[in-house]
């Protein structure tokens, strides 16, 4: 896991994309537990951009697992909204870079819209960490979430991207219309600095003590609750704006933009 953690807190800045420090050490806690206490099994990106947040799930791999990765690639006219713009080229670099054993990825050309789960369970098999951050309309991301309730192990993990952004509201409706009318028992335990996650009911408590890190307790928020389910919350956000105090303002930039610095100048008991 050495490697896995020094990409998601230094070297992920080499990969063009989007995977902020907090999420990135949420990611690292959560793929740390299923290593040491998950099934083997396998894991899923919808949505790969250049690989920036494809690589950890790959670095976590055991054994015989497999990692799935979906996008357009070169078939853009189908982006409609352009959220991100998978490039294979930059994608095979950087897995290189990075020293991923080739013979343990699968990727997958074309729009998830076309998949079922019956193919990634024929592709890989089943998925305990699946990653959606494809198209951002409300339809595809429902159905990205339906793909990862009809793969996700017992002890699986799913992390949705851009959870409520206002620039992707469609995001945050899409997964509303999905849990009002999914008969699985995933629910929502965590939310960070741009993603949801989400697990089976009866793993919710054991993933959100899985966050528990001295890292994250400094960007620990409130404890909310989504149509019941408790949710802990790791995302920063300067509500009072203009209203802050300078002092206010400071640490929330630092907080949201330099994360290790703010630590580093917080006082230790």
């Amino acid at each position: 896991m050495a490697l896995l953690w020094d990409y998601l807190r230094r070297r992920k800045r080499e990969v063009a994309g989007w995977l902020q420090r907090v999420d990135a050490e949420m990611i690292g806690s959560l793929l740390d537990y299923q290593t040491t206490h998950a099934k083997h099994a396998n894991c899923v990106e919808i949505g790969l951009h250049h690989g920036k947040s494809f690589i950890p799930l790959c670095m976590s791999l055991r054994g015989s697992e497999k990692a799935l990765g979906i996008d357009l690639f070169e078939e853009q006219d189908r982006n409609l909204d352009m959220s991100g713009k998978g490039d294979l080229q930059s994608l095979k670099h950087n897995l290189r870079t990075f020293h991923i054993n080739e013979s343990s990825v699968h990727l997958h050309r074309g729009s998830s819209e076309d998949v079922s789960g019956q193919d990634i369970l024929n592709m890989v098999g089943p998925v305990r960490f699946f990653s959606i951050d494809g198209g951002h309309w409300c339809e595809i991301v429902q159905n990205d979430l339906r793909l990862a309730e009809s793969t996700l192990t017992d002890d699986g993990v799913v992390s949705l991207d851009d959870y409520c952004r206002a620039e992707w509201p469609d995001v945050t409706y899409g997964h509303s219309l999905w849990q009002e009318t999914t008969s699985s028992d995933i629910v929502p335990f965590a939310i960070g600095s741009n993603k949801l996650y989400l697990c089976r009911k009866p793993f919710a408590a054991v993933y959100r003590d899985a966050l528990q890190s001295p890292f994250l307790k400094d960007f620990a928020g409130k404890s909310t609750a989504i149509r019941g389910h408790k949710c802990d919350c790791y995302r920063t956000e300067c509500h009072e704006q203009d209203e802050s105090s300078l002092r206010q303002a400071i640490v929330y930039s630092l907080k949201s933009m330099r994360p290790d610095y703010f630590r580093s100048l917080k006082p230790r008991r």
